[in-house]
C-alpha cells in the first residue's frame, strides 16, 4: 500500500528568505536617510540592525582624534551608555589590542579572548557569555577609524551575516561623512596634543632668545668733514667750472658769476675814486692862500676816503664772482645744468670740497621705525652698487628732532663711521643703499612682534 505524503506549501524557500532579507535592507536604509543627527544615527545602528543579524549585545564606540582610544557611546537598549563600567573597559582594551595589530579597519568576526588576571574588568569580562564577536568599522572621509560598531552573541556570525553588516556598514558611514563635524585646526595637525605642547614649549623657549633688536633704513655715503662752498654774493651763476665728482686743487677756480654789473660798478667807483682824489689834491693846494679852500679841505679828504672805501667795495665783490677752493679734494654737487643760469643768496650751499677717502654714512631712520640708540652701536651697509658685500659702521650720532625727507618720510638723521677695520677702499660718495642699525638687546619674540605691536597700539589708541 503506497502512502502519499505532501509536504506543507507554507515553508519559506531560500528565495523568499533572500526577497525578505532585501526588503529588510532597503527599509533600514530608507530609515537611515531619515536620521536628523549623528547621535540618532548611531543609536540606530545599536537597536535596528537586530532584525537583519539578530544579536545579544551591540556597542558602539566614537572617539574624537585619530591618536586617541575608542570608547563607548552607545549601548543597544539602553537610553544612556556608561562608558566607566568595567565591561566597557574590558572591551576597549580589546579593541585598542586589536588596532595595534591592525585589525580593526576591515569588518572581522572573532571571539572575545580568555580573561586573564582578577581584577574588575578581566572578572567582568569571564563572566560575559556573548563570546562571539563581529566588529564593523565606519571609516570617514580620510579613510580614519573614528567609528565602530561591536556586535556580540553566543553564536558565530555566518559569512551571509557579515555581508549584510559590510552593505550597512557602508550605508551607515556615508550617512555619517554627512553629519560628521568639520575638523577643528587643533584636529586637523598631524601632532598629537603632546606633540603639539612640545611644539608650543620650544616656540616660547625660541622666542626668549635674547637678540640684538635691528631696523633696516635708507643710506648714502657722505663727506665727513667737508669744505662747504657756499655763495659769497647775490648773484647768478654763469659756468660751472669743473665737473661733477672731479678731482680739484687748492686754490682752483671752481664758480663764475655773472660779473658785468659788478664789473660796471667797480669801474663806476675808480672813477668817483679818481675824481675825489683830484678834488682833495686841488682843495689841498689852495688852502694855503685861500681861506675858505682852507675849510673845504676836510670835506674834500672826507669824500677822498669815501670813494676809496666804495672801490674796494666794488673791487671785492667783483673778485668774489669767481670762486675758488681753499683745499683739494673732490667736488662734490649734483649737476651743471641745475646750478648754471641759477640765481643765489648770499650763503647758499653750491658744492662740497670732500676727502674720498674721509666719508660716513647718513642714515634716514624714520620715526615709526625708530628703536632705542646709543654712539658706539654696530651698524651693517649694504651698498646697491656691492649688493653682496656688506660694510661695517659705528653710530656717531642721531638727531634730536626728525625732518621730512624729499620722500615725504618723517626721520632722524643718524650719523654712521665706517669701522677702523675695514679693508681700503672706500665706497664712492653719494652711493645709495640700505643699513641695517642695531639696538640694545630683546628676546626674538619682541623683535619679531614689534612692529605689529606697535601697528595695534597705533590703530587701537592705547
Amino acid at each position: 500500500m503506497t502512502v502519499n505524503v505532501q509536504m506543507p506549501t507554507n515553508l519559506p524557500t531560500e528565495a523568499d528568505k533572500a526577497h525578505r532579507a532585501a526588503l529588510h535592507l532597503l527599509t533600514l536604509e530608507a530609515e537611515i536617510r531619515q536620521q536628523q543627527d549623528e547621535a540618532k544615527l548611531l543609536f540606530h545602528l545599536a537597536n535596528a540592525t537586530q532584525v537583519m543579524v539578530p544579536c545579544g549585545q551591540a556597542m558602539i564606540f566614537t572617539r574624537r582624534h585619530p591618536r586617541l582610544p575608542l570608547h563607548l557611546r552607545v549601548v543597544s537598549g539602553l537610553p544612556v551608555a556608561d562608558r566607566h563600567t568595567p565591561l566597557a573597559g574590558a572591551l576597549q582594551s580589546v579593541l585598542r589590542e586589536r588596532e595595534l595589530q591592525g585589525g580593526l579597519k576591515i569588518l572581522s568576526a572573532f571571539d572575545l579572548p580568555a580573561a586573564t588576571g582578577q581584577d574588575s574588568q578581566a572578572l567582568a569580562l569571564a563572566e560575559l557569555p556573548l563570546r562571539h564577536a563581529l566588529w564593523l568599522p565606519l571609516l570617514d572621509r580620510q579613510g580614519r577609524l573614528m567609528n565602530g560598531a561591536l556586535f556580540l552573541r553566543d553564536t558565530e556570525f555566518n559569512p551571509r551575516e557579515q555581508v549584510l553588516m559590510q552593505r550597512l556598514g557602508d550605508t551607515y558611514a556615508h550617512a555619517l561623512r554627512g553629519f560628521g563635524k568639520r575638523r577643528s585646526l587643533l584636529e586637523s595637525l598631524p601632532v598629537s596634543k603632546k606633540g603639539l605642547a612640545l611644539v608650543l614649549a620650544l616656540i616660547c623657549g625660541a622666542a626668549m632668545i635674547p637678540v640684538r633688536l635691528s631696523v633696516m633704513a635708507p643710506v648714502e655715503v657722505i663727506a665727513d668733514q667737508p669744505y662747504i662752498l657756499t655763495a659769497p654774493i647775490n648773484g647768478v651763476i654763469r659756468n660751472m667750472l669743473v665737473a661733477p665728482n672731479s678731482q680739484v686743487q687748492a686754490n682752483q677756480p671752481l664758480v663764475q658769476f655773472e660779473d658785468i654789473q659788478p664789473r660796471n660798478e667797480m669801474v663806476l667807483a675808480q672813477q668817483q675814486l679818481a675824481v675825489a682824489q683830484a678834488k682833495d689834491t686841488r682843495t689841498s693846494a689852495a688852502a694855503f692862500n685861500d681861506l675858505e679852500a682852507n675849510h673845504e679841505m676836510a670835506i674834500a679828504g672826507a669824500e677822498h676816503d669815501l670813494a676809496r672805501v666804495n672801490y674796494n667795495y666794488a673791487l671785492e665783490v667783483l673778485q668774489r664772482t669767481l670762486v675758488r677752493t681753499p683745499i683739494q679734494g673732490l667736488a662734490v654737487y649734483s649737476d651743471r645744468r641745475d646750478w648754471e643760469g641759477r640765481a643765489v643768496q648770499v650763503g647758499e650751499e653750491i658744492l662740497q670740497v670732500a676727502d674720498p677717502a674721509r666719508i660716513a654714512y647718513r642714515i634716514d631712520l624714520s620715526t615709526g621705525n625708530a628703536i632705542e640708540l646709543a654712539t658706539g652701536n654696530p651698524v651693517s651697509i649694504y651698498l646697491e652698487s656691492a649688493p653682496m658685500g656688506g660694510l661695517r659702521g659705528q653710530l656717531r650720532s642721531v638727531s634730536y628732532s626728525p625732518h621730512t625727507t624729499p620722500a615725504g618720510v618723517t626721520s632722524y638723521t643718524v650719523i654712521a663711521s665706517p669701522a677702523v677695520t675695514d679693508q681700503p677702499g672706500n665706497p664712492r660718495i653719494g652711493a645709495r643703499g640700505t643699513a641695517r642699525v642695531y639696538g640694545d638687546y630683546a628676546p626674538l619674540g619682541f623683535q619679531l612682534l614689534r612692529r605689529p605691536i606697535a601697528a595695534a597700539r597705533q590703530f587701537l589708541g592705547v
